[in-house]
């Protein structure tokens, strides 16, 4: 069990020498997801307290070879089609309902549609997927949910849909003020408030918030509340929510305050949002002291 565990943890975005691709055994996939990392230079709009991106070590490179993309991916996939990823540590700890390709996934070391490539990636990567037969495979943005809107994401938006996408995009507030203390970014509030009604009206999208400890306090009851009410919004107005998936702080924060709520914390707020919401979709994933 503690092997399976580290299987689980292992999600450093780091491949051999590969500079944008990366494996990882994913908790939320359930099985194999293969990451993109458009944000190589590690630069993001947001800068979380909780953030786990490596900032002390200096980016390998700051700029994007699509070719080099493209054939980095297409060597993990071939890992994945054989099953010789499954042979590599730390792959060989996993289940084997684990040992499954699910999705290819944009994330990485900062807010994938900040990539002026962001379209022109994934028309490649549709294009790639379909040539290898994986119609089924997901292609699945993870978002902080500031550019949703942009004309440019949006085009690849529509790529992404119309090849088995899912929108996993973030909601860490339910308030302005601990917004801004949380994610500490210029982008407003209201931007990504706006951009998540706009967007779950067109398509179905899967609501990713994490909640944390943050100077010895969990989320107060007001916060918490006014978070529901941002959810409730969005159904009210039309929006279409595949799903919340909630989870806490898992890995060292450049932040020593930011700490990961306790199991009975986090499953106290799942069950007043079921209690509210008790038709939506829920997952919880918990931190280091117990894997969900």
């Amino acid at each position: 069990m503690t092997e399976l565990i580290k299987a689980h943890l292992d999600h450093r975005r780091i491949w051999r020498d590969f500079d944008y691709c990366y494996p990882v055994i994913s908790r939320r996939s359930h099985g194999l997801s293969l990451g993109v990392n458009l944000n190589p230079d590690k630069v993001c709009n947001f800068d979380c307290v909780y953030c786990e991106v490596d900032h002390q070590t200096p980016a390998r490179r700051r700029d994007l070879d699509l070719t080099q993309l493209e054939r980095e991916l297409g060597l993990l996939l071939d890992l994945a089609a054989s099953g010789e990823i499954y042979q590599v540590p730390p792959f060989d700890t996993a289940a084997p309902a684990q040992r499954r390709l699910n999705d290819i996934a944009f994330s990485g070391d900062g807010e994938p549609t900040t990539a002026r490539e962001f379209a022109e990636v994934i028309s490649r990567i549709a294009r790639l997927k379909a040539q290898r037969g994986l119609e089924d495979v997901k292609l699945v943005l993870i978002t902080d949910s500031s550019r949703l809107q942009a004309p440019a994401v949006v085009r690849g938006l529509e790529l992404l849909m119309a090849h088995q996408g899912e929108i996993w995009a973030k909601l860490d507030a339910g308030t302005e003020a601990f917004y801004r203390e949380i994610c500490r970014s210029q982008v407003p509030f209201q931007r990504i408030l706006d951009n998540l009604l706009v967007t779950a009206r067109r398509w179905p999208i899967l609501i990713q918030t994490l909640f944390l400890s943050w100077q010895g306090q969990g989320p107060a009851e007001a916060e918490l509340d006014a978070y529901g009410q941002r959810l409730q919004h969005l159904l009210d107005q039309g929006g279409q929510l595949q799903g919340l998936q909630l989870y806490t702080v898992a890995r060292p924060t450049p932040e020593p305050k930011a700490r990961p709520l306790g199991h009975r914390e986090l499953d106290a707020i799942a069950a007043r949002l079921k209690d509210r919401f008790p038709t939506l979709p829920m997952e919880v994933y918990y931190g280091p002291e117990g894997q969900a």
